[in-house]
């Protein structure tokens, strides 16, 4: 059928087969976190273990990276270096590729030598990428574009110069929210000193009368200088009213920080 003076438009649909195959074959078993405490001068060392949990052998690479992560949920992997408090200059290891037959572990050593260097405090921190390497599949080729999803683990490196550094945290906002039938306080703050922090972060209401409805914790979150993130209270059985509170960061040895605040829950 004709039809004059409009254009025949013809579309044409190109489908593209995506599979994904997640490689998950290569654990850490001993841990994501290796924090030390040392002097200007000093050298430390420490293993990552590494298994291959998979059915087929396994290669892995090993590299390092900076890392900063912010309350908004953005987190960075910038290139080794990067970071005013980095530490990936200080560290060496071995192996930098290795292969894993099925059920094997591996030991990964690092060593880090702390610059003898009177003007380093606080913490500096990198992390040791362990990524398991999958070979590109040329099989069934015709059937589309094939991804293969590998999957990596940051292992922070954490250096404690001694008990040297700042510790300051600030309080950055407060936002009350709904989490199923529950109200709930997100609480972010940022740590603006030059150690690393753990706040657990706790608040304590009061009524319209003065009178105490408890107090609510977190858990832990580990902050490095320069870094911030978000903790979520969860206000269970409080009912809808104008509150007084305090709430306090203990981030423990001492440091306390805390501000008051006056919440008005809907």
């Amino acid at each position: 059928m004709n039809f004059p003076g409009i254009f025949k438009i013809i579309i044409l649909s190109v489908l593209i087969v995506v599979s994904t195959v997640l490689n998950a074959s290569i654990v850490v078993l001993n841990g994501l976190t290796h924090e030390n405490l040392g002097q200007p001068g000093e050298t430390y060392r420490g293993t990552i273990q590494i298994q291959n949990t998979g059915g087929k052998g396994k290669s892995v690479r090993v590299y390092l990276k900076d890392y900063w992560f912010s309350y908004t949920g953005e987190s960075r992997h910038d290139p080794a270096g990067t970071l005013e408090r980095s530490n990936a200059g200080w560290i060496s290891y071995n192996p930098e590729l290795l292969t894993l037959d099925s059920s094997e572990t591996a030991t990964i050593d690092f060593e880090v030598k702390i610059p003898d260097n009177d003007s380093i405090k606080g913490t500096y921190w990198s992390v040791i990428m362990v990524e398991g390497i999958t070979p590109p599949d040329t099989t069934n080729i015709n059937m589309g574009v094939r991804i293969n999803t590998a999957i990596r683990y940051a292992v922070q490196i954490v250096t404690n110069i001694g008990n040297t550094g700042i510790s300051d945290l600030q309080f950055l906002g407060l936002e009350l929210a709904k989490e199923n039938e529950n109200n709930i306080l997100n609480v972010a703050v940022e740590n603006i000193g030059e150690r690393i922090l753990k706040p657990e972060i706790s608040l304590e209401l009061f009524d319209e009368s003065g009178n105490s409805l408890g107090i609510i914790k977190s858990d832990r979150r580990k902050t490095f200088p320069g870094t911030s993130v978000k903790t979520t209270l969860v206000l269970e059985g409080i009912k809808p009213g104008n509150y007084n509170g305090v709430l306090v960061a203990d981030c423990g040895e001492d440091h306390i920080f805390g501000t008051n605040v006056s919440l008005e829950i809907k």
